[in-house]
């Protein structure tokens, strides 16, 4: 169970130290882990028994927590998709304009210079990664929404990693 959330905010941290900024950083975590009755530092997320680095503390900035961490969000926020409009009809009738009611933190700038990586965890299995155990996305999914970007000219380079728990 800790292990969804020191996986994400290990990453987090790697990039922070690298010298990278939050306005470079957009984390998506289920949020549910430090506050979860089953870990034994309530409101902490501890890189080891030790408890020497709080992954979860003051210096974390999540951009979608909880609820937010869906399938969708995850495709809109790569596609540049924001309207309230539902998913499929934006993938036909897409225009490309960004819904300015959506904050920037929420959004994914970039243009046809910009690199990208894309770093996810939790349970899943061969081509496919569940989301808060509620919902999937497929391999294929996530290639057609890389596609997307390129074709839209929102990135030239992709780095895109893995990490399924079970």
């Amino acid at each position: 169970m800790l292990a969804l959330i020191k996986q994400p905010t290990r990453r987090y941290r790697t990039v922070k130290r690298l010298g990278i900024p939050d306005s470079n950083v957009i984390l998506m975590l289920a949020d549910d882990a430090a506050c979860n009755n089953r870990n034994k530092f309530p409101g902490n997320v501890y890189a080891n028994p030790g408890q020497g680095l709080d992954l979860y503390g003051e210096n974390i900035e999540v951009d979608y927590r909880g609820y937010e961490v869906t399938v969708e969000n995850f495709i809109r926020l790569l596609t540049g998709i924001t309207s309230d409009l539902p998913l499929l009809m934006w993938l036909t009738w897409d225009t490309g304009r960004v819904d300015p009611s959506v904050p920037r933190t929420k959004r994914l700038l970039t243009d046809d210079r910009s690199n990208i990586f894309v770093y996810m965890t939790g349970h899943g299995g061969n081509e496919f990664l569940k989301f808060q155990d509620n919902e999937e996305i497929s391999a294929f999914d996530i290639a057609d929404a890389f596609e997307q970007m390129w074709q839209k000219k929102r990135s030239v380079l992709y780095s895109f990693s893995h990490m399924a728990d079970c």
